[in-house]
Protein backbone atom coordinates (compact mmCIF):
# COMPACT_ATOMS: atom_id res chain seq x y z
CA UNK A 1 0.00 0.00 0.00
CA UNK A 2 2.65 2.19 0.71
CA UNK A 3 4.60 1.47 -2.57
CA UNK A 4 1.40 2.07 -4.41
CA UNK A 5 1.30 5.70 -2.87
CA UNK A 6 4.99 6.34 -3.33
CA UNK A 7 4.83 5.44 -7.37
CA UNK A 8 1.72 7.76 -7.55
CA UNK A 9 3.51 10.24 -5.49
CA UNK A 10 6.71 9.87 -8.53
CA UNK A 11 4.53 9.74 -11.50
CA UNK A 12 3.00 12.79 -9.52
CA UNK A 13 6.50 14.73 -9.79
CA UNK A 14 7.29 13.66 -12.87
CA UNK A 15 4.02 14.56 -14.66
CA UNK A 16 4.58 17.88 -13.09
CA UNK A 17 7.92 18.12 -14.41
CA UNK A 18 7.17 17.41 -18.06
CA UNK A 19 4.26 19.99 -17.72
CA UNK A 20 7.24 22.41 -16.56
CA UNK A 21 9.50 21.51 -19.56
CA UNK A 22 6.81 21.81 -22.39
CA UNK A 23 6.12 25.36 -20.83
CA UNK A 24 9.26 26.24 -21.05
CA UNK A 25 9.91 25.19 -24.23
CA UNK A 26 6.44 26.74 -25.84
CA UNK A 27 8.11 30.10 -24.34
CA UNK A 28 10.86 29.78 -26.24
CA UNK A 29 9.59 30.31 -29.58
CA UNK A 30 11.46 31.30 -32.69
CA UNK A 31 9.08 34.70 -32.40
CA UNK A 32 10.18 35.34 -29.10
CA UNK A 33 14.23 34.68 -30.25
CA UNK A 34 13.37 37.26 -32.98
CA UNK A 35 11.98 39.64 -30.78
CA UNK A 36 15.41 39.04 -28.50
CA UNK A 37 17.24 39.44 -31.58
CA UNK A 38 15.36 43.01 -31.77
CA UNK A 39 15.95 44.03 -28.01
CA UNK A 40 19.39 43.44 -28.64
CA UNK A 41 20.27 45.27 -31.54
CA UNK A 42 18.23 48.04 -30.55
CA UNK A 43 20.33 48.00 -26.94
CA UNK A 44 23.42 47.89 -29.65
CA UNK A 45 22.25 51.14 -31.45
CA UNK A 46 21.68 52.92 -28.43
CA UNK A 47 25.10 52.08 -27.23
CA UNK A 48 26.42 53.70 -30.22
CA UNK A 49 24.19 56.65 -29.36
CA UNK A 50 21.58 56.34 -32.03
CA UNK A 51 18.31 57.26 -30.36
CA UNK A 52 14.97 55.38 -30.75
CA UNK A 53 13.06 56.86 -34.06
CA UNK A 54 16.41 58.63 -35.61
CA UNK A 55 17.50 57.40 -39.46
CA UNK A 56 20.96 56.99 -37.58
CA UNK A 57 18.84 54.36 -35.13
CA UNK A 58 17.02 52.76 -38.41
CA UNK A 59 20.16 52.30 -40.35
CA UNK A 60 22.16 50.56 -37.78
CA UNK A 61 18.81 48.55 -37.02
CA UNK A 62 19.16 47.64 -40.81
CA UNK A 63 23.05 47.04 -40.07
CA UNK A 64 22.45 44.71 -37.10
CA UNK A 65 20.00 42.56 -39.80
CA UNK A 66 22.15 42.86 -42.25
CA UNK A 67 25.53 41.57 -40.48
CA UNK A 68 23.32 38.54 -38.99
CA UNK A 69 22.27 37.51 -42.61
CA UNK A 70 25.62 37.33 -43.72
CA UNK A 71 26.44 35.34 -40.67
CA UNK A 72 24.06 33.02 -41.68
CA UNK A 73 24.13 33.03 -45.28
CA UNK A 74 28.05 32.30 -44.58
CA UNK A 75 27.12 29.50 -41.97
CA UNK A 76 24.90 27.75 -44.84
CA UNK A 77 27.52 27.92 -47.38
CA UNK A 78 29.95 26.33 -45.42
CA UNK A 79 27.78 23.59 -44.40
CA UNK A 80 27.07 22.81 -48.06
CA UNK A 81 30.80 23.16 -48.91
CA UNK A 82 31.42 20.98 -46.00
CA UNK A 83 28.56 18.21 -47.23
CA UNK A 84 29.90 18.62 -50.45
CA UNK A 85 33.78 17.70 -49.87
CA UNK A 86 31.97 14.45 -47.57
CA UNK A 87 29.69 13.10 -50.61
CA UNK A 88 33.28 14.06 -53.14
CA UNK A 89 35.11 11.87 -50.20
CA UNK A 90 32.53 9.09 -50.83
CA UNK A 91 32.74 8.80 -54.37
CA UNK A 92 36.33 8.79 -54.41
CA UNK A 93 36.32 6.08 -51.75
CA UNK A 94 33.82 3.62 -53.80
CA UNK A 95 35.97 4.64 -57.04
CA UNK A 96 39.07 3.19 -55.46
CA UNK A 97 37.44 0.37 -53.92
CA UNK A 98 36.23 -0.66 -57.38
CA UNK A 99 39.70 -0.13 -58.72
CA UNK A 100 40.99 -2.59 -56.55
CA UNK A 101 38.41 -5.43 -56.76
CA UNK A 102 38.99 -4.72 -60.74
CA UNK A 103 42.64 -5.49 -59.90
CA UNK A 104 41.71 -8.54 -57.70
CA UNK A 105 38.16 -9.73 -57.13
CA UNK A 106 39.22 -12.30 -54.53
CA UNK A 107 39.74 -9.25 -52.25
CA UNK A 108 37.27 -9.67 -48.89
CA UNK A 109 35.96 -5.92 -49.73
CA UNK A 110 34.71 -7.57 -53.18
CA UNK A 111 32.43 -10.21 -51.92
CA UNK A 112 29.65 -7.75 -52.00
Amino acid sequence: MLTNRLAHLVRAQLSLGLIAVFALAAVTTPVNAQGSKQRKDARTCKSFGASYGTPAFSNCMMEQQRRRDLKEQDTLEKMALTSQIAKDGQIMAERARRQRCDRNPDRRECRR
